[in-house]
């Protein structure tokens, strides 16, 4: 819906008449709508869910603090860690025999260095792998799409989007194609945790295999 112009308004405008409820639409999919650069669109985006551009250096940076105390705070427990992985990383990372392809393998990653696994996911985009670089492509139809190039060859590109969902856009539907400077990986992943969910994810992440119980 969001991939096009006239159908992300007129679904936006549904949200504004209270059809349906905008708490339910994922913030990340909504930067997607600043490629329409389009005002009604951005108006609308920022009446229903604010501001929803990357967060300041500084407030990043006073985010993790944030989140460093939560994590100093209390114990954790790696197997309820476990599930919420499932819940909110496992779309898009691997660690251990689960998850998807889009994101990193985590298995093999720096998880022992809570600083730099805090800073990677409070921050996505400050560093993108080249393999994990996304684009934006906009199509002849005037429809904007967003991912990895899984595949591509003279006549085709498939984009790998952040849903785990591959599109195939023909290479002469394609108007423009940009790498983007911001990660697939959305922000504020974080937020929506309480404190003990924070520490046991970081638990589960930084944990060995052979430590969690089956």
């Amino acid at each position: 819906l969001l991939s096009r112009k006239s159908s992300a308004l007129a679904f936006l405008q549904e949200i504004d008449q209270g059809k349906h409820p905008a708490a339910e639409v994922p913030v990340e999919q909504l930067r997607h709508i600043s490629l329409h650069q389009d005002r009604q669109l951005d108006d609308l985006v920022r009446k229903h869910w604010g501001n929803i551009a990357s967060g300041t250096p500084e407030e990043k940076l006073a985010e993790m603090r944030r989140f460093n105390n939560d994590l100093r705070a209390a114990g954790y427990d790696p197997v309820r860690g476990r599930e919420v992985f499932k819940n909110i990383c496992a779309v898009c990372h691997r660690l251990f025999d689960e998850g998807g392809p889009i994101g990193p393998d985590l298995t093999h990653a720096n998880r022992k260095d809570q600083s730099f696994l805090l800073a990677s996911i409070v921050d996505p985009s400050a560093v993108i792998r080249k393999e994990f670089l996304s684009y934006n492509v906009e199509t002849t139809d005037a429809r904007f799409l967003s991912g990895l190039i899984a595949e591509q060859s003279p006549n085709s590109v498939t984009l790998l989007m952040a849903n785990n969902e591959r599109t195939a856009v023909s290479r002469d539907k394609i108007k423009s194609m940009q790498e983007s400077a911001i990660s697939l990986m959305p922000e504020n992943l974080l937020k929506p945790l309480t404190p003990q969910e924070l520490r046991d994810l970081f638990g589960y992440l930084q944990s060995e295999k052979s430590s969690i119980p089956k």
